[in-house]
């Protein structure tokens, strides 16, 4: 390889497979994640990682949990992190329980993946509702979550 040349790795979007009488049908992620604010260069799994564990320190942060209909052990949360070196970043997560005691009120565990890092509350929450929004379309439901501003 020439020093001039360069090489581009782009994450694929993984999807469900589900098997259904008609045949299988194949519903991909909403999004390849983590989504970044604009102008935000790609984040290093060291920076991924360190964003998780702050959520998993400030769990009064957490603004949202959206418990997965289709992996019984996950929730999708939402964190803002006041805390003066976030600087208020907001982060669409998910976390994945430790127990598979889904009627503990509040199973210990930790945020595993990255999905956003926002601005803003109502964005991070928008891409949290996007992915439960994927399990309600995979698991058969006909409903949907959605994000609106009270007038």
């Amino acid at each position: 390889m020439k020093d001039n040349q360069t090489i581009r790795l782009r994450r694929k979007p993984t999807a469900r497979l589900v098997e259904h009488a008609r045949g299988v049908i194949i519903y991909p992620e909403p999004h390849s994640a983590p989504i970044l604010p604009p102008g935000w260069a790609p984040l290093e799994p060291a920076d991924q990682t360190a964003v998780l564990r702050a959520c998993d320190a400030f769990v009064e942060a957490c603004r949202l949990r959206l418990g997965s209909v289709w992996d019984h052990s996950g929730e999708y949360r939402v964190y803002c992190l006041e805390a003066d070196e976030w600087r208020g970043v907001c982060a669409a997560t998910l976390f994945t329980s430790d127990s598979s005691d889904a009627d503990r009120p509040d199973p210990s565990g930790r945020n595993t993946r990255l999905l956003a890092i926002a601005h803003s509350l109502e964005d991070a929450a928008r891409v949290a509702i996007d992915f439960m929004n994927w399990d309600l379309e995979a698991d058969g439901s006909v409903c949907r979550l959605a994000l609106t501003r009270a007038s």
